[in-house]
This record gives structure tokens, sequence and C-alpha cells, in this order.
């Protein structure tokens, strides 16, 4: 990893699992973090327990399928760019990925991935069904509830894209997204991966409401409801909404899905991720029956694989269909 920010930020997730954390720093983390607690390759693939790599390398498997962990083992996330380095992708009993049905955005930010790994990995048991084989119709609507900071809010719009949603609803009560400052707003832009993020941010005005017979769910850590993963997020007419904070205040009608953590509550990016994610679970994926075939234009087969270099990126054959 190559970014301070990031590097607290994948901390705080760990923290909110209650888990160590540790950094494999060959980019001088240490230097602009002299807390940080650090781990070379040998003790790491020479560690008590299986290694677990969340990475969307080919053949990797569902996190949301994947089975409870073994004692001591080690989840291993890597830079955004690059991916985990091969050797220790070589060393890992298992390698899963986080499904990315969005259009253009198809990686998380690299804390955001940790939270939503974690929470698969060590829990989520009882979850509800998926709705496939046609989740668009499912799909709910998102409103983010007064986010406080302006990389929070991008960050989960990011993720929002990621997951596979077009339009996103923001209460911006606290003026960290609509109307900021330029340098404020390059900042949330670019957590929010805009220069190819085709997400619609509409803003919610001074006083949002709900839609006329909509159902409101909140999901926050800190209220009284069932488990986010054993509550119905998906449906006809359903908003989803993750307030930043106790400051937003629900409908009197709204119903509370609860973001159960063993540890702290963390930073609003890895909250709205874990909620994002549940909901594209529950969503689930079109099958490839229900998929219709273009009737024209062109089209490309699965010809390309990923090289061992460790300094290039990989596209995916849907964006050479787009480019």
């Amino acid at each position: 990893m190559e970014n301070p920010a990031n590097a607290q930020a994948l901390a705080e997730a760990a923290r909110m699992f209650a888990v160590p954390c540790t950094f494999r720093d060959s980019r001088g983390l240490g230097e602009q973090l002299p807390s940080l607690s650090t781990v070379d390759t040998a003790a790491l693939l020479g560690g008590p327990g299986p290694l677990v790599a969340v990475d969307n390398t080919p053949g990797a498997e569902s996190v949301y399928r994947a089975g409870p962990l073994h004692v001591g083992a080690s989840i291993v996330v890597g830079n955004e760019r690059r991916g985990i380095r091969p050797d220790v992708l070589r060393g890992a009993a298992k390698t899963v990925q986080i499904p990315m049905p969005g259009r253009s955005v198809n990686t998380l930010n690299v804390a955001t991935a940790a939270a939503v790994a974690l929470y698969y990995l060590l829990d989520a048991n009882g979850r509800r069904q998926a709705r496939a084989p046609r989740p668009e119709s499912h799909r709910p609507a998102i409103l983010l509830a007064a986010p406080r900071d302006h990389v929070e809010a991008g960050s989960s719009l990011r993720s929002a894209a990621a997951f596979g949603w077009q339009t996103v609803t923001v209460d911006d009560r606290e003026k960290v997204w609509f109307g900021t400052p330029r340098p404020v707003r390059n900042e949330a832009r670019a957590a929010a991966r805009s220069h190819r993020n085709p997400l619609r941010v509409v803003p919610a005005g001074d006083a949002w409401s709900p839609p006329h017979g909509s159902r409101v769910v909140v999901c926050a850590p800190d209220v009284d409801g069932p488990a986010l993963h054993r509550t119905e997020l998906t449906g006809t007419g359903t908003v989803l909404v993750i307030p930043d904070g106790d400051g937003w205040e629900p409908p009197s009608d709204a119903e509370f899905a609860r973001v159960a953590v063993p540890g702290e509550p963390g930073r609003y990016r890895l909250l709205s991720g874990i909620v994002l994610a549940e909901a594209a679970r529950q969503l689930g994926t079109r099958t490839s029956a229900a998929l219709r075939p273009p009737r024209r234009g062109l089209s490309y087969g699965s010809m390309l694989g990923q090289t061992a270099l460790p300094d290039t990126d990989l596209v995916q054959p849907w964006e050479l269909t787009q480019y």
C-alpha cells in the first residue's frame, strides 16, 4: 500500500472486527506512520494459519459463498492497482473476490474491500437468499444521509457504482459534495473515481422525504433492529438509508437494520460498503440463461489472461466493448 490515509482506514476496518492489522511495508509507509505494525513476506507466508487472499483474480471464489475461516487464518488485501504480490497469491490457501457488477468501476477502496471481506468471512451467518435471475427489477434506492467528510462520501459513491447502482441520492446538509471549494471537490471526486464513474449523484434537497408508498430501511451499527444480512434490503419501492452518525432523523415508519460488528463502528466508507455489498448480494446476479446476446455490433471472446508483471493493469473484455 502507498497511501497513508488508506493504511489508517484499513487499520480502522480491522478494529471494527476486533482483529490485528499488520502491513508488509515496501512503500515507505512506516516513515509517515511510525506506529505502523509491519510483517515481512517470510513471516506472512510462514504464519500459524492459512492465508486467504482477497483479489479479483481468475478463478477466485465469491466471498459470499466462502466458508468460515480456520483458526489462525490471515486475510490479505493488496494495492488497488497492482493487487497482491504473485508470491503471496501462490502461497494463499484460498483466493476470494467481491463480485463487482458495476459498469465501469470494478474495484473498491482497499479498506472498504477489507471490511466487506471481514464481514462475510468472520460471520454473517443466517443470510437471506438472493433474488436472481432478475436483480435489477428489485434494486433498492440509496440515500447517503448527512455524510460528514467529503472523501468518505466520495469513496461511498465509488462503492455504489462498483456494486451496480446507477443513481444515488445524497442528503448533503454538511456541504461535503455539492457546492464545495475546488480543493475539496477535487479530493471528493478523486475518491469517487469520477473520471470513470458513470454514477448519477442527486441532491436530496433541504427536507428529504421518502416517495409515497416507499419502504425505508435505515442501516447503521447503533440501531435497534435485526442484523443487516437477516433483513430484506431489496424490492420495488425500498429506500436504503445509510446515515453518518446520529444527526439524521429517520421517518416515523422507518425500519432498521443493524450493521453488527464486534469492535468499534468504523468510518463511513466502511459501513456504507458493507451495506451496499449485502444489498448487492441479496439482489444476486442474472443467470446466463437470462442474458440476451447483443443484436448487433462487435463481440469479444474471453481470450485475455492476466500477466504476472506487477505494474500491469488487467483489462476485462466488457471494458473493451465500451471503449
